[in-house]
C-alpha cells in the first residue's frame, strides 16, 4: 500500500512537471513580444537610408528584448572591429531627431549589424536611445 502511494505520487509529480513543460512550450517566444509597428519603423528608417550604393539593407529581426537590423556590405571594412562599432553608433544608428522611431522602440534595444556573406559573422553595435 505504501509502495503504491509512493509510486502514485511520483507519477503525479512527473505528470505535473510534464504540464509545466508543455505550458512553457506553448507560451509565445520572446520575439513575439516585439511590437510589429516597431519592426516596421526600423525597416522604413533603414530602407530609405540604404536605397542607393553598395550597402544593402537586408531587414530587421525581432530578438529577445530588441531588434537586430542587418546591412550587407560588399567587402570587409579595413578597420579594427571596435572602430567599426563606433562608426555604426555614430553614422549608421538612427539619429535623435528620428523621435517617432525611438518612441516606438521604447525600452527595446536596437542593434545594427554589418556583414559580408553570413549574418552570423557580423560586426554589430547597439544604438543608444536618446529618449531613454
Amino acid at each position: 500500500m505504501v509502495v503504491s502511494a509512493i509510486l502514485m505520487s511520483i507519477g503525479l509529480t512527473a505528470c505535473m512537471q510534464g504540464f509545466s513543460v508543455a505550458e512553457i512550450a506553448a507560451r509565445a517566444p520572446a520575439s513575439d513580444n516585439i511590437p510589429e509597428l516597431a519592426l516596421k519603423r526600423v525597416n522604413q528608417s533603414f530602407k530609405t537610408t540604404f536605397m542607393m550604393g553598395d550597402w544593402y539593407y537586408q531587414g530587421a529581426t525581432a530578438v529577445k528584448g530588441g531588434i537586430d537590423a542587418y546591412i550587407q556590405i560588399p567587402g570587409k571594412l579595413d578597420m579594427d572591429p571596435e572602430y567599426q562599432r563606433n562608426y555604426l553608433r555614430q553614422s549608421v544608428c538612427p539619429k535623435a531627431d528620428n523621435e517617432q522611431l525611438w518612441q516606438e522602440l521604447g525600452g527595446l534595444s536596437l542593434s545594427v549589424h554589418l556583414y559580408t556573406y553570413n549574418k552570423r559573422f557580423s560586426v554589430y553595435a547597439t544604438c543608444e536611445n536618446p529618449l531613454a
